[in-house]
């Protein structure tokens, strides 16, 4: 057996592979963060040999609590200046079907499917932890050069999701979390 596996430093957005180079382009968690990615397809697929793999999976949570919280408190304390156009609005992935309709157009065999986790998260405020790695970082690198807003704001969307996701009686608090995952083989 055996293969080769390759690294390389690149903007996602822009990413060009060479025709029919690839057995396997994965991505993980990434293409939520390349806005209308769907329109790369075609050009990843054509960079597939014949019976090559485009796989992802992407977060399917922009409708959560998590995130319409964030969205509404951004867009209506005094921060909302610093942050108006900081945060996406519209869900900036598509659904198992759409993905499906968009690879199987290009003549792919694709299998496509969602499933919502449901995290148990631990400690004082765990889905801002999760969220201060992910979904935050553009209104924490916004509020940057205020450290003052920077501070009211997490204060006010850490009550907000203690609110949305309060602790089980175990101490833990559950977190669901949806994902999509996509395979499609290339013709």
């Amino acid at each position: 057996g055996g293969g080769s596996v390759d690294f390389a430093r690149a903007d996602l957005a822009e990413w060009a592979p060479e025709p029919r180079t690839y057995r396997l382009i994965l991505s993980n968690a990434a293409l939520q963060w390349v806005p209308d990615h769907a329109a790369r397809f075609p050009r990843w697929i054509a960079a597939l040999e014949p019976g090559g793999v485009l796989a992802f999976q992407v977060p399917g949570n922009f409708g959560a609590p998590s995130h319409t919280l964030m969205r509404e408190l951004a867009a209506r304390g005094p921060w909302r200046e610093r942050l108006a156009g900081v945060l996406r609005t519209g869900d900036p992935v598509d659904t198992p079907a759409g993905y499906y309709a968009a690879l199987a157009g290009l003549g792919c065999a694709v299998d496509a499917w969602e499933t919502t986790y449901l995290h148990r998260l631990e400690g004082e405020d765990p889905v801002l932890d999760w969220v201060m790695g992910t979904g935050l970082r553009p209104v924490l690198a916004a509020l940057e050069d205020a450290p003052q807003a920077r501070v009211d704001f997490l204060f006010a969307y850490r009550d907000a999701l203690r609110a949305a996701y309060p602790p089980e009686p175990d101490g833990s608090t559950l977190f669901p979390f949806r994902r999509i995952f996509v395979v499609a083989v290339a013709p």
